[in-house]
Parts: C-alpha cells; structure tokens; sequence
C-alpha cells in the first residue's frame, strides 16, 4: 500500500509543529517524507504530486522550502502548500511560495494552514501563544485536506462501513466482513480495527503498543487486548500498510480512564 507517486518534503526546525502535520498527512495516503535537507539528495522529477511545508517564518516559508522549489525541474506537477503559523489569521504567508513554484510551471492543487505555538518575542510574557496547537482538531483536519485533495491514495476504513458492530469484550475479537468489488474485506477488532486483507504482519505494531494490545496470529496483527487500548493511535502511526484504524466514542476515552485507574506502571 506504499504510495510511490507522492512525496511531502517539510522543514519544522522549532516545535516540531509542522513535522506532526506532514506525518499525518503522509501515513494518510502512504508516500515518502523527507526533510528539506533529505530531500536536496532526492530526484523529485520522479514524483508526479509533491507537497511542501514549513512555519511561517516573518511572513513566508522557510528558505529550506525555497531552496527545494529552486532545484525543481522547470515541468508540470501537481504540488501542494502547507503551514503553522502563529498568526490568527493566514493572511498571504503562501504568496511567495506560491509564486515561486508558477514560476517552475507547477500546477498548485490546494493550500493548508493551522496555527502552531508561539514561543517567540512578547508571547513568551504569557507562556506563548497557540499553546498546544497543532492539536488533535488540526490534525484531523489535515488529514481531511489531504482525504479531499488525493482520494485515490488514500486507504478506505471500511469498519466505518460496517452498519452493525458487536460489543466489545475482554477475551474476545469481533470479525466483519465487508464486501467490495466482490472482494470481501476481513476487518478484526472495533476500537483497534485492523484490515486483514493489506496487513502483511511486519509486528511493527507490537513493538510499538505499550500496552500490549496486538498479537501477531497466522503472520496477521490481530487485536488480542482491545479493551487495554489506551487510544494512543501508535499502532496505526507505525503501520506503513495503513491496515490500523482507531475508533472511539467519549465513552470509550472515559472507560479507558477507568479500566486502568488501579495502574500504578505499564
């Protein structure tokens, strides 16, 4: 499921603000990141979408993206614009880049912004501004952007397909079926619903659950423990294949709360 025809190059020397949008939006539709730095060594040529992305830094993108867009080759490819800001509003901060790959003859298929924190001049007076941005709302709405933008790269969640889910229970792993274009999709698991079909049982996933919630069956990640989740959403960070969705309902982050208040360590 590894999208070789995109690539999201960012530069996010700060907070680390604008490197959680570019990984979200690149596990979203499964293509190559690189930092501007990586992406100096890279042939972009190859690539027929490539989206580019920093802070705002007085007004514009970091050099780093500018450098990139100068070493482009002067040809038609779609490309997309992405920032954090720690202006309210987004004003023009994407003019200049905008401009700046028209020039190379590049076709722009959208623009995206969100605020990010703000620890710079009199911000720092009142412990910063945008504190805790980008937040869970921005990334879902990043992903949203990237969903609308290139839907043909990105992974159908077919759980939210499903019409009719079983409770779920400790000991226990619910299995859908769903079919499409008459293949049938084998999803297992509610709260961690893992695609049968495209994972491919690499054991990332296990390695990276601090709970211990997946087991590999069959060379198949299969959500033993769902329950113990604590909605992290690693397992589905980690996995290149995009198989891992997380699914949860305020009632479920409170249970979450409540199964593990006795804890006292992993």
């Amino acid at each position: 499921m590894k999208n070789y025809d995109c690539i999201i190059i960012y530069e996010s020397i700060y907070k680390g603000n604008t490197k959680k949008i570019a990984e979200a939006m690149a596990h979203t539709i499964g293509c190559k990141i690189a930092t501007a730095k990586e992406a100096l060594n890279i042939d972009l040529s190859q690539y027929k979408t490539i989206g580019l992305g920093s802070g705002v830094y007085f007004g514009s993108h970091h050099p780093a993206i500018f450098a990139i867009v100068e070493r482009m080759e002067n040809s038609q490819q779609d490309t997309f614009i992405f920032s954090t800001r720690g202006n309210p509003m987004h004003g023009k901060y994407h003019k200049p880049i905008k401009e700046a790959l028209l020039n190379k003859s590049k076709r722009i298929i959208g623009e995206f912004t969100v605020k990010g924190y703000d620890g710079t001049g009199p911000f720092l007076i009142f412990g910063g501004g945008n504190c805790g941005r980008p937040n869970e709302k921005d990334i879902e709405k990043a992903v949203k952007f990237i969903r609308t933008k290139l839907p043909k790269y990105c992974v159908t969640d077919y759980y939210k397909l499903i019409k009719n889910h079983l409770p779920v229970k400790d000991g226990t792993v619910n299995t859908y079926r769903y079919n499409h274009n008459n293949n049938s999709i084998i999803i297992k698991g509610d709260i961690v619903s893992i695609n049968q079909n495209i994972c491919i049982g690499c054991g990332k996933c296990t390695t990276v659950c601090p709970m211990n919630v997946i087991d590999i069956q069959s060379d198949k990640a299969i959500p033993l423990r769902e329950l113990d989740c604590t909605l992290c959403s690693l397992c589905a960070i980690n996995c290149k294949e995009r198989a891992i969705y997380i699914h949860y309902s305020w009632k479920d982050a409170i249970n979450v709360a409540k199964r593990h208040s006795g804890r006292n360590s992993l």
